[in-house]
């Protein structure tokens, strides 16, 4: 039997993160395990015909001052800052991001509705609460206009979830909230102001955004087991089962795998620990990634399409975060589809090419020099009415048996990639205390 004193599960960035601060606390005496060939999880990337595919649209936000430093830090260099250019696409047209406070260049009435929606809505003064469904919530905050030509849309298509039993909860961070003079000047002249979070974003000038996360890995000892999937596990002995390795005896448990899948394989949970986890829901995600021949024909980096007639809700241009992705005179595209698997991904494949070309993203001529369809059975945690709750008590059962469960799915929550870094930061803490 293998002993350490930290079992991690999962070598994506939290767990990558927690590896590398529990060495800088001194404690060296862990087994970080991987269940595939390679490192990264969700923030991988991979080599395909000149082309860098990431998993999917990973960018980084760096608030914080400790993000600030570490980030640059590992990376040595290997860093651009990026404004934002994020783009909605509807009615034919593209318009500027947030599409709330950017609705110049739509149909009149379009606008109309819009803006008189949204003023209706701000002179009521009746915001319904985060923990309310997300369709009353953006109703009072948005108005009908805006949430019928946007809100609604996209995001039925993004969580295929009923929006009314959706809650509001996951929105602070991520979702702008512009004030009167902002939606009517963004209606009546292009808009100007930068919104949101992600206003300015990094991204690695080489090598997409594995890099960061070999960076993590260049600087752990050799605690790290790839192929060592986590068969099972037993809180009250403090045993598991591992492929490859064995039974592997631990003091503390970091678990970074989607909550719901790692309390399936805790032999000791009770029942009512396993009917928490059995109320936790996300959404699937299909992500095409697509090498195109031809350069994009516009500098977004990414865009929304909330109308019904295109499979899609995003398309993001990652030769335009970096151009090291792609060959020359190429664009790297990754699309993202919500929902059940294609019953033929090679058919949606074309679609989804056709479908950029006839928005004018790519030329007409342009042809797939190489592809990669990536699966993300666990992409966005769904905050219905049982979340929370169901995630409180299991956390805090889990935390009795000396085990954290962190990140964007072992915290089961909606998050960003320096928030993971930072979660596995204070998983480390925890663990080595």
């Amino acid at each position: 039997m293998i002993e350490t004193d930290v079992l991690i599960i999962g070598a994506g960035l939290t767990g990558l993160s927690c590896a590398w601060h529990l060495e800088r606390l001194g404690k060296p005496r862990y087994i970080l395990a991987e269940k595939n060939p390679h490192i990264g999880g969700l923030c991988a990337s991979f080599k395909r015909g000149g082309f860098t595919f990431d998993c999917s649209g990973h960018l980084l936000h760096l608030h914080g001052d400790y993000g600030k430093k570490l980030v640059p830090a590992l990376l040595k260099g290997n860093l651009e800052k990026i404004p934002r250019d994020a783009r909605i696409y509807s009615h034919g047209v593209y318009t500027p991001y947030p599409f709330q406070a950017a609705t110049y260049g739509l149909p009149d009435k379009v606008v109309s509705d819009c803006v008189s929606g949204f003023l209706k809505a701000w002179l009521r003064k009746k915001e319904a609460p985060f923990d309310a469904p997300f369709d009353e919530w953006a109703l009072s905050v948005f108005g009908e206009g805006i949430c019928r030509h946007f809100m609604f849309p996209y995001n039925k298509k993004l969580w295929r979830t009923p929006l009314s039993v959706l809650r509001a909860d996951w929105c602070a961070p991520f979702v702008p909230r512009p004030n009167p003079a902002d939606v009517i000047r963004g209606a009546y002249m292009p808009q100007r102001k930068r919104f949101g979070y992600n206003a300015v974003f990094h991204y690695p000038k080489t090598g997409g955004m594995q890099s960061l996360c070999d960076a993590f890995a260049d600087g752990l000892a050799n605690g790290l087991r790839a192929e060592s999937e986590v068969l099972s596990v037993s809180l009250r002995k403090k045993t598991a089962l591992v492929k490859n390795l064995g039974e592997v005896r631990f003091k503390r448990l970091v678990n970074t795998m989607p909550l719901k899948d790692f309390c399936g394989i805790i032999t000791d949970a009770p029942q009512t620990i396993r009917r928490s986890a059995q109320l936790l829901k996300c959404t699937r995600v299909d992500v095409f990634n697509i090498g195109f021949s031809s350069p994009a024909k516009t500098p977004a980096h990414w865009v929304y399409f909330p109308e019904g007639k295109f499979r899609f809700y995003r398309a993001g241009l990652a030769s335009n975060f970096s151009a090291a992705v792609a060959p020359e005179k190429s664009a790297s595209f990754y699309v993202e589809v919500s929902g059940k698997p294609p019953a033929k991904p090679a058919a949606m494949l074309r679609e989804i090419s056709a479908d950029l070309k006839n928005c004018g993203l790519v030329g007409g001529q342009a042809e797939i020099s190489d592809s990669l369809h990536l699966e993300i059975p666990c992409a966005y945690v769904v905050y219905d009415k049982n979340r929370a709750a169901a995630v409180k008590k299991i956390l805090e059962w889990l935390e009795r048996g000396d085990c954290v469960s962190a990140g964007r799915y072992g915290g089961w929550k909606y998050s960003f990639m320096e928030e993971a870094i930072q979660d596995g930061r204070a998983a480390a803490e925890k663990s080595a205390a």
